[in-house]
């Protein structure tokens, strides 16, 4: 129960660091075309801050969860520099009108998901160690 309980946390940081006030007008207008860079850096930030104190809450060692949330910051901002960029490569990809606007949306949410999968089953694993 623990693993699920864990899963479920990190992808609800997940939506509140995507989905909610925490993502602000600057960061949305870097993530559109993948720069400048800072603000999705930031962006990244807020994810990895909300995942690290979700694990500290689960895992014991506090090195896995340092471990778990360099990666979060390392993958969320580099999925979400290559999504904006193809933004940027591929103008037409900005409209919801394309289907490959929600292609590509749906492929940045499925790395992401990825990430927080991994995440879930390493910490999990390094707590039975």
């Amino acid at each position: 129960m623990q693993k699920e309980l864990l899963l479920i946390s990190l992808f609800v940081c997940h939506w509140l660091a995507d989905y909610t006030h925490l993502s602000s007008a600057w960061m949305l207008n870097a993530k559109r075309l993948g720069k400048p860079l800072f603000p999705i850096f930031a962006h990244a930030g807020m994810h990895t801050i909300l995942m690290f104190f979700t694990l500290v809450l689960f895992v014991e060692n506090v090195w896995v969860c340092l471990g778990l949330a360099a990666l979060q910051l390392a993958t969320h901002f580099l999925i979400d520099v290559w999504k904006g960029r193809m933004n940027g490569w591929f103008p037409t990809l900005q409209s919801p009108a394309n289907k490959w606007h929600w292609i590509v949306f749906g492929f940045d949410q499925l790395l992401h998901a990825i990430v927080i999968i991994f995440m879930t089953y390493y910490a999990v694993s390094q707590s039975y160690s």
